[in-house]
């Protein structure tokens, strides 16, 4: 049951929304970043079924939501969880980025380039160019700061992240650019060993 619970909080809620629309119906765990500021995580992940009793897993969910909200408010829904053929489906909605921080256990921020500076951010490290949905050359610290109407997200977790604009810079060598708002992460370890990714977009 401690695994089940691992996964409930800290990837599930990493990622999985599904159930709003189309958009949404994705096969990798993905972060949604909301112009609003809403948050949407779908997450999907493989169970063995002869391990998991998928009843507990649900009724352990809700009460996490249940609990969440009742402290905080109706900031957190759970839209929907699904196991079919043995990969589970969860869907969760935050009004934020702090909800989603706070319900998960994992950094999030999402906000404009000069927010995320005020916030005590560092962005003393590798970031490149992404240009036509690919990866260029490394960028210059000063050129990822030089629009301050950018907007970023920053996230401690390996998992897809779609933006609602147009991906100009990113950092770290472990990211893959999949469209012109999709970043996949792709660094190793478990979710808390993660590094800090930046995704700075139009």
């Amino acid at each position: 049951m401690k695994k089940i619970i691992c996964i409930s909080i800290m990837v599930f809620c990493i990622g999985l929304l599904s159930g709003c629309s189309s958009k949404t119906d994705v096969d990798t765990s993905t972060v949604f970043i909301e112009k609003k500021g809403k948050i949407i995580s779908v997450d999907v992940e493989h169970l063995d079924k002869d391990y998991y009793d998928i009843e507990e897993l649900k009724e352990y969910i809700t009460e996490h939501v249940e609990d969440y909200t009742e402290k905080n408010g109706d900031t957190v829904e759970e839209s929907s969880f699904d196991v079919k053929d043995g990969i589970a489906k969860l869907t969760m909605e935050y009004d934020s980025y702090e909800d989603y921080t706070k319900f998960n256990g994992v950094e999030l921020y999402s906000g404009t380039v000069v927010g995320a500076q005020a916030d005590g951010y560092d962005f003393d490290m590798e970031f490149y160019r992404v240009e036509d949905s690919k990866k260029q050359e490394k960028a210059e610290k000063s050129a990822v700061l030089a629009d301050d109407d950018n907007k970023i997200v920053i996230i401690k977790a390996n998992v897809d992240v779609k933006i609602p604009g147009t991906i100009l810079y990113v950092s770290a060598p472990d990211t893959e650019i999949m469209s012109e708002d999709v970043v996949s992460i792709v660094g190793e370890g478990a979710n808390e060993e993660a590094q800090l990714t930046y995704i700075i977009y139009k």
